[in-house]
């Protein structure tokens, strides 16, 4: 007699939760166009005059092969060293991996804090980065020339003209009045010195070269592909705590890449080992940072549901259907193409084969899903260029 209360009891919750999830959703959809705007330009601002001021500090240290500071560096390694001591963002370790993991701008839109990026070997691939500043000017760690180390050199100098292959973002957009100064758009002599740690000039004697064209932006270089496959599994079955297998799923995902809350949509092909259906949820997504991703929409169920472990047969919900969130390690990258080690966890709704919600602990069993994989991003210009 006692178990009629808790039944009714546990129905009750777990009609509640299935109203509360459904009610986040429909927020997460609202949110999104306000969200966007949550990273403050001053905010921004603060980040790049924060990078700016560190690199500063190192002008006139030693250039060394491999070197990553405090000591000595060498030009990626000095980018490397200042963006994680002053803002805490991990980069790649390579000039050529720097320039595949940053988002591609025009330089009407340089900020200082933005990367620039220079052919300088007979290669023709990316070979040095240094540090925009403002006004043209730069701060990298040279490995030859008059003046080698950790230096301050100019846009307009000759060499670095000549050898220019582009620039590139990984912090948000600050305050617009620090963009490219457009008095300086006018063409410069050959030769304008600049200060270095040792307030010496640098002159260096180049044949002019004609810049590369990865300054040129398109809306594609805005949008971001990505691809995930990954291994589904819980931690429960209704009956006993043990990590049990749950299934496969892959995502096709695109992402706008322009602001610091970047909105996208995807599809996921599931096929639900536990529930024993195959399913299509189609999402919206909120990626917060490289590393934070959050998703909801309905859900597509092709054949009939049964609870994990058990011949129970259940009913899948179209809508609401998943929310989730997905987080990743810093990525693995070539060129233009990230890899990263990914994990999900998901919630997606099911109901009792007459429509009604599920008691509390059958929804969760048969609903909560971790996915544990790699994705692989990269920029969809790439296949434009």
């Amino acid at each position: 007699m006692q178990k009629v209360p808790i039944i009714y009891g546990m129905n009750r919750l777990s009609k509640f939760c299935r109203a509360a999830a459904s009610c986040c959703m429909v927020f997460l959809f609202l949110s999104i166009p306000a969200a966007a705007e949550e990273m403050s330009q001053a905010r921004a601002q603060v980040r790049r005059e924060t990078i700016v001021a560190e690199a500063k500090k190192y002008i006139g240290s030693p250039y060394a092969d491999g070197g990553i500071g405090p000591d000595s560096f060498d030009c990626s390694g000095f980018i490397y060293f200042i963006a994680r001591e002053s803002v805490n963002v991990q980069l790649p370790r390579t000039a050529k991996a720097l320039y595949g993991f940053v988002k591609v701008i025009p330089d009407s839109k340089l900020e200082p804090g933005d990367l620039v990026f220079f052919k300088t070997t007979e290669s023709g691939n990316i070979s040095h980065v240094g540090l925009y500043i403002g006004k043209k000017q730069f701060i990298h760690a040279a490995s030859d020339g008059p003046n080698n180390g950790v230096i301050a050199s100019s846009l307009n100098e000759a060499y670095w003209k000549a050898h220019y292959a582009g620039a590139g973002k990984f912090l948000e957009p600050g305050d617009p009045s620090y963009s490219f100064d457009k008095d300086e758009e006018e063409t410069p002599s050959e030769e304008t010195p600049v200060k270095t740690g040792t307030e010496k000039e640098s002159v260096w004697n180049s044949s002019p070269a004609k810049q590369d064209s990865a300054g040129s932006e398109t809306f594609l270089d805005g949008v971001a592909c990505d691809f995930s496959l990954a291994l589904d599994w819980s931690l429960f079955t209704t009956n006993q705590f043990v990590p049990n297998y749950r299934g496969l799923v892959t995502q096709a995902n695109l992402t706008m890449t322009k602001w610091p809350l970047n909105p996208g949509a995807g599809v996921m092909l599931r096929w639900n080992y536990g529930v024993h259906s195959f399913q299509m949820p189609i999402v919206l997504t909120l990626s917060f940072t490289d590393f934070m991703r959050i998703y909801a929409g309905p859900v597509i169920t092709i054949g009939s549901c049964s609870l994990p472990a058990t011949d129970t047969e259940i009913r899948a919900s179209f809508f609401p259907g998943i929310a989730g969130v997905s987080f990743s390690l810093p990525s693995f990258t070539e060129g233009k193409v990230q890899v990263r080690i990914i994990q999900d966890i998901c919630y997606t709704v099911f109901n009792d084969i007459d429509g009604s919600a599920l008691p509390f602990i059958e929804a969760v069993t048969a609903g909560l899903v971790f996915s544990t994989g790699v994705r692989v991003t990269f920029p969809l210009s790439m296949f434009t260029k």
